[in-house]
């Protein structure tokens, strides 16, 4: 057979046995009814303050109401009425996430998606279509992770501090800052792209004249994320051609995750080989922003010149991303 082929019904056998070896893609649990409508958003807006109301204050129930207004996409990018539900994680769940891999960025991002899967319910009322942590945006899935680890630990049994340098060179101080879902910034969208958003598709729209054709753009979410990882997989071990301009934009331009396939990805990827140059840099300036955007990052004021300043949240001899659910005080503090 060429190399460059892929038998579908192979992969397809190779992509099922991934994720029914990460338990990725299978999530089957009945959602609950009674959530409350969150209001729509019409800005995407700068990081605001934290609001206790974002979450529900219902006592009866584990299950905690978060307002998506509250995420850093605004929830601008879900379909309309959709409700998203958060508890704490228990202690299996903690179990399980004691066992990651802080070296193996596929592992880690599993065991994010395990706590997800497990800590969160998506629906909208009245609507039979299954939604799961699947469907979260990228850029909002450290920020729920944050949520659920605020329940987690009410009283801050596990405070999570980060070292983060003053930018002014006046200063260079360095600060412990606490990071909470109050100061975590997932996305910071530059406001010119605003004009493109189409409030009923849920996505941006482009009208080019130039390429005398229309572009559409998705936030990427877990879903497509976990579908084109698997498809990377696939490739190397089979030693098929490497393309990795695909994956770096093709998050970008996939609206479902649940259509995704061997077959419909191989197909788009060799339908992206006929773009001319044009296409592909416009399309590539749109995704490269949009990574840009994208930041995860802790905001503070600095206790010394009181300026205000940012940096990544796993850098500079901060916590780790293991640590968001493992204690990580002395043993005889445990006791």
């Amino acid at each position: 057979m060429d190399s460059n082929q892929i038998d579908e019904s192979e992969a397809q056998e190779y992509l099922d046995a991934i994720d029914k070896t990460h338990k990725v893609n299978n999530y089957q649990e009945k959602i609950e009814s009674d959530q409350v409508k969150a209001a729509p958003v019409t800005s995407l807006g700068k990081v605001s303050g934290f609001d206790d109301m974002a979450l529900s204050a219902t006592e009866e129930s584990p299950w905690k109401i978060l307002n998506l207004d509250i995420l850093p996409s605004r929830g601008m990018f879900y379909p309309l009425g959709i409700e998203l539900m958060i508890r704490s994680a228990k202690t299996k769940e903690i179990r399980h996430w004691s066992t990651m891999d802080e070296y193996d960025p596929v592992d880690i991002d599993d065991k994010i998606n395990f706590i997800l899967n497990s800590c969160t319910k998506f629906k909208i009322p009245g609507d039979p279509s299954l939604f799961t942590y699947n469907d979260f945006l990228l850029v909002d899935r450290y920020h729920i992770l944050f949520r659920i680890y605020e329940l987690t630990f009410p009283n801050q049994e596990n405070k999570l501090m980060a070292n983060i340098k003053c930018q002014n060179t006046k200063c260079n101080h360095v600060n412990r800052v606490q990071v909470l879902s109050r100061n975590l910034k997932g996305f910071d969208l530059p406001s010119d792209y605003l004009k493109w958003y189409n409030q009923e598709e849920r996505c941006f729209v482009i009208n080019s004249e130039k390429l005398q054709e229309t572009l559409k753009f998705y936030l990427p979410t877990i879903g497509v994320n976990s579908k084109l990882r698997q498809r990377r997989e696939f490739e190397i071990n089979s030693g098929q051609e490497k393309d990795p301009s695909f994956y770096d934009i093709s998050p970008y331009l996939i609206k479902n995750w649940k259509v995704l396939n061997p077959q419909n990805l191989g197909e788009f990827k060799m339908s992206m080989e006929s773009w001319d140059n044009q296409k592909f840099s416009a399309v590539y300036k749109f995704t490269s922003d949009m990574k840009d955007a994208s930041t995860n990052k802790a905001l503070g004021t600095c206790e010394k010149c009181k300026e205000q300043m940012e940096s990544s949240i796993f850098l500079g001899g901060s916590f780790t991303v293991k640590d968001i659910f493992i204690i990580s005080a002395r043993f005889d503090e445990l006791i």
